[in-house]
């Protein structure tokens, strides 16, 4: 075979037990689940009293939960890519206004759900009580904001000092290890992620479309600062669900960010053309428990500055 140029010879095939194990993945992977190799990696994992373990801690980090009892166990992850079907974007709403368009939202909010199960599942198998420093790209591809890709990555680790309530799954966050010992130094407990993408149209009123197609000064549009506030609105009302359905009495949201995407179509007859905007907002945080538990390894201190005056 020359040293450079292409292969002339095609991949060799696939044997029959290969691709049966093949379309068993896919079925597990299409009902939510992950591929069955992973799943019996990390219950090796959960079988070993010293398994050996790779994470996205920094040795700050790592070092930070040693000390709080969190010992890490193993890297996890969870994906999911969503293709959108078809959607009415509410085209025929010409004379203005604003509507939710929930169609538009489930891309995010699927992909999302499916990424996050996925996670959890990887840590129950690994005999995890959490995940922590999670590492999240969410965005879309292929140019169409509905094509959507989740890709997540934490750390598992295991809880020596608290517990886990029987039966339930391991606990997921979005905070770092640093945040996730500071709260447990004020007696606070992450119980869950809580997330949600609301999209709202907002279509143009007469006024305005008039103002899209000719110079009239920096003038706000209205119904679009509208819609971005209703967006806002639909997004932090869910997660707010999701906090008290977990028992949480705080959250901390460290995800708030929102597009906008503009379109328009010609009316016809001398109507001239309507333009929409599309808002999208993606919300993402944790429920947090307070005083679920004494503080441990210590009460968090009051921060105190020294300042050295000199001689």
């Amino acid at each position: 075979m020359p040293l450079f140029g292409k292969r002339n010879s095609a991949p060799a095939p696939l044997s029959e037990e290969d691709q049966q194990a093949a379309a068993v993945d896919l079925q597990r992977i299409a009902a939510g689940g992950i591929p069955l190799g992973a799943e019996q990696r990390l219950k090796r994992v959960a079988a070993s009293d010293a398994p050996v373990f790779n994470s996205d801690l920094t040795a700050k980090e790592y070092a930070i939960c040693q000390a709080a009892g969190l010992t890490p166990i193993a890297q996890v992850m969870g994906s999911s890519v969503v293709q959108h079907g078809w959607s009415n974007y509410s085209w025929g709403s010409f004379g203005g206004g604003i509507s939710e368009v929930p169609s538009m939202a489930t891309p995010w909010n699927l992909s999302r759900e499916r990424s996050f199960g996925r996670l959890r599942q990887e840590a129950d198998f690994a005999g995890a009580d959490s995940v922590l420093g999670i590492e999240l790209i969410a965005k879309s591809f292929l140019g169409e904001a509905g094509q959507v890709e989740y890709a997540i990555f934490g750390t598992a680790v295991r809880d020596m000092a608290f517990a886990r309530a029987g039966g339930t799954g391991a606990r997921l966050c979005t905070l770092d290890a640093q945040d996730v010992v500071k709260l447990r130094q004020i007696g606070g407990e992450t119980l869950d992620v809580i997330g949600h993408t609301a999209v709202v149209c907002a279509a143009l009123g007469m006024q305005a479309n008039q103002m899209m197609g000719a110079w009239w000064g920096n003038t706000e549009l209205p119904e679009v600062s509208r819609a971005v506030s209703v967006a806002r609105h639909l997004a932090m009302e869910e997660v707010k669900r999701q906090a008290n359905a977990v028992g949480a009495n705080e959250m901390v949201i460290s995800g708030l960010r929102h597009n906008i995407d503009h379109h328009e179509i010609e009316r016809g007859a001398g109507y001239g053309r309507q333009h929409y905007f599309i808002v999208s907002m993606h919300v993402l945080g944790t429920a947090v428990a307070l005083g679920a538990h004494d503080p441990h390894p210590h009460p968090l201190g009051v921060p105190m500055m020294s300042i050295n005056l000199g001689a």
